[in-house]
């Protein structure tokens, strides 16, 4: 489905130019002692970057989600992947967190699973990068020693992705990537890529996680990280609108399903789709962090992100508008994880458009969810790995 737009750690890349803005604070610090006010940051000129309008004024972002797999990855993914790639002809992709699970048993079939789902991407020449979700270090139980850092340090070696650098803000794929305008340098448009974590310590306070959701939240010094960056931003290049990706839902995308923070019925969410446009489908609850991380407001302040979209529960496809900022899911990518159930297991497989012209007004123009389903893929419930891995590029 296709819907107008409304509207709306680590370093920033813009069009012709790219600069790093580094953080303050170590990463890793725990939720109980974090430091909130980061020292002031700086942009620091680096290389050219590859994101940049077409001729035409066009540009496309693809979202994949959850290709969560391992060294044999179902088949079907990388077939959806390269589905979506050759009829939308994205100028950048992410994939947003989840990109693999915990199947590997050593660094190399780490490195084979990462490999397998970004080969669509770079045997295509399209940039792309990665956010990281709450699987993406299960291998470590088996000793592969592949934590997010390391895998951040794999991945950015590959010639197209543009993830930035790891810096000290807590966690290990924090960016902002400007692209430039098809006429210049001027960055026009912008992608803020955050680390939502993976899941919340044993305990906070002395106290442990019953009643609440387990999972992990974007870190104060993180919110703190994007304000500072959107603000040097918009002092050398005015307001850039910008879309923003991180792996685990904001309790805001809960709330703008039921219109209330304090229940979830459906008459509340019927009111709730005509008062925030929702369009898509509500399959699973939604699995927030422990804590709220205030980062919608902060982004209500800033005014600069357009749309905020998340995957994770791998079920849920929505989208709608919450008080002048899009929030939404990409469907699941991935054939390996959960999904449905029973035959239809597979029908939300899918991928999340974003198209942006620079001439309209807003630049972002619209957002629609496609799936394997119209593909011709096949949909049988039943899993279809790789015979192999994908060869890995020389010298990786």
């Amino acid at each position: 489905m296709k819907t107008p737009s409304s509207v709306p750690r680590r370093g920033i890349l813009l069009g012709g130019t790219a600069a790093a803005i580094s953080g303050a604070l170590a990463a890793g610090t725990s939720p109980a002692t974090a430091a909130t006010t980061p020292t002031p940051v700086q942009p620091v000129a680096t290389p050219d970057s590859k994101l940049r309008f077409g001729p035409d004024g066009k540009f496309k972002i693809v979202q994949f989600n959850d290709t969560q797999d391992g060294h044999l990855t179902d088949k079907r993914t990388l077939e959806l992947m390269k589905a979506v790639l050759d009829a939308e002809k994205p100028g950048f992709v992410v994939i947003n967190g989840d990109v693999i699970d915990g199947k590997p048993t050593t660094a190399t079939e780490v490195k084979q699973a990462i490999n397998n789902v970004v080969m669509p991407m770079e045997s295509r020449q399209i940039p792309w990068a990665l956010t990281f979700g709450n699987h993406d270090e299960d291998s470590l139980v088996h000793g592969t020693g592949m934590t997010e850092p390391k895998m951040l340090e794999f991945v950015r070696g590959y010639k197209y992705n543009v993830n930035t650098k790891d810096n000290a803000v807590f966690g290990s794929s924090n960016s902002q990537l400007l692209i430039s305008s098809s006429r210049g340098n001027k960055p026009v448009f912008g992608v803020w890529l955050l680390d939502s974590g993976r899941y919340a310590d044993d305990k906070v306070g002395g106290q442990n996680f019953a009643g609440l959701k387990s999972y992990d939240w974007i870190r104060p010094e993180q919110v703190a990280w994007y304000r500072a960056a959107s603000k040097a931003t918009e002092q050398r290049f005015g307001k850039v609108p910008s879309l923003m990706f991180f792996h685990i839902p904001l309790w805001e995308h809960h709330h703008m399903w039921f219109g209330s923070q304090f229940t979830s019925n459906d008459a509340d969410h019927a009111k709730a789709a005509k008062k925030h446009g929702i369009v898509g489908e509500k399959n699973e609850g939604v699995y927030v962090g422990a804590f709220n991380s205030g980062l919608f407001t902060a982004m209500l302040e800033r005014g600069d992100v357009r749309g905020a979209y998340c995957g994770h529960d791998h079920i849920n496809t929505y989208m709608g508008n919450y008080f002048g900022i899009e929030l939404g899911y990409g469907p699941g990518t991935g054939f390996g994880p959960y999904g449905l159930g029973g035959a239809k297991q597979h029908n939300l497989r899918g991928a999340r458009v974003f198209e942006l012209d620079e001439d309209a007004n807003g630049i972002y123009t619209s957002t629609r969810t496609v799936f394997a389903k119209d593909y011709g893929i096949d949909m049988n419930a039943a899993r279809q790995p790789l015979a192999e891995p994908l060869p890995l590029p020389e010298g990786m």
